[in-house]
């Protein structure tokens, strides 16, 4: 018998060999890149709340306030992104999406103030916008955490882009009713007026505006009204804004503001008297004026009452 080669050489087969280890290596790749991208994230938000840290410290800030200064910035824009990504609410998610895009500018405006104070370019407007921003963080941090939970009461609607709308609506609305507030105390202020009474006086055109705004369906004196103060706003904010801008001015929205601005407490006043007595009406003509109910209401009842039978304790007096 022919003997037979006691050492084989055994055959491979190149190609399939070399498939195996791709796939392989893929899922590898496959286990391995949700841990490399984890990792990565936890070093990039640790670099981000040390060196908002870091800026606190140069502020003054004790070790706790630094610690927390973190977690108000990366912090809340991790629990942000979360609430986004898994909440099942369409309110909530909403919101958080609104925040976790302002908030992300924030910490980015922080950290890159940290790295110009560190460079020594103090006097930079970057390095100004942070400070002025590490130092309002106690009071920033308080909007997402109380807004997302008067958000998760509100009716689930299912329609996100709809939310979207309904609360950017809402910020610009608060974004304008801020910035109107603080030109009309800008506007008192820069004519030598006593910063309380400036206030005073902004505070009642925002909470006349306010009312009007609110009312405005119930009658035409609330739609005059909110034309009026809206009015009012608009001037001294333009008049505000071209005086503190250095452009030219206008004497005569000059004149006319200065003469409302006076007048808004006065304005205010007349504008509730004026809702109290529109207002009241005659008893007998009251229920015809109630909000999404027909005129002939009180008629139809006192049928309804003639029509139903009458019944006793004793068991009699049934439909006559």
């Amino acid at each position: 018998m022919p003997e037979g080669n006691p050492n084989p050489t055994p055959s491979y087969d190149g190609p399939a060999a070399g498939r195996r280890i791709a796939r392989y290596l893929i899922r590898i790749a496959y286990i391995a890149a949700p841990v490399l991208a984890a990792i990565a994230a936890l070093l990039v938000t640790l670099n981000a709340a040390a060196t908002i840290a870091r800026l606190l410290a140069r502020l003054g800030a004790d070790p706790i306030g630094q610690a927390l200064g973190g977690a108000a910035t990366v912090g809340v824009l991790g629990l942000l992104l979360a609430v986004a990504l898994l909440s099942q609410h369409t309110p909530t998610r909403a919101l958080a999406i609104i925040y976790a895009v302002a908030w992300l500018p924030l910490t980015i405006a922080l950290s890159a103030a940290e790295a110009a104070l560190s460079a020594g370019l103090a006097t930079t407007a970057l390095a100004q916008i942070g400070q002025t921003l590490a130092t309002l963080l106690a009071g920033l941090a308080l909007l997402p955490c109380c807004t997302l939970a008067v958000a998760s009461r509100r009716a689930d609607s299912g329609d996100l882009r709809g939310e979207l709308a309904h609360y950017l609506a809402n910020a610009q609305k608060l974004v304008l009713l801020a910035a109107t507030a603080g030109a009309s105390v800008a506007f008192g202020v820069g004519r030598g007026m006593p910063a309380e009474v400036a206030a005073f006086i902004a505070v009642v055109l925002e909470v006349s505006f306010l009312l009007a705004l609110a009312r405005v369906r119930e009658h035409r004196l609330h739609a005059g009204a909110l034309a009026a103060f809206g009015a009012v706003l608009a001037l001294v904010a333009v008049e505000t804004l071209s005086v503190l801008s250095g452009l030219s001015r206008l004497p005569i929205l000059a004149t006319a503001g200065e003469t409302l601005y006076l007048l808004t407490p006065a304005a205010g006043l007349a504008y509730i008297v004026a809702a109290q007595l529109v207002q009241q009406q005659p008893a007998s003509t009251r229920y015809r004026t109630r909000p999404g109910q027909p005129q002939d209401d009180q008629p139809q009842a006192d049928q309804v009452a003639e029509q139903e039978p009458a019944y006793s304790l004793n068991g009699h007096g049934g439909p006559k």
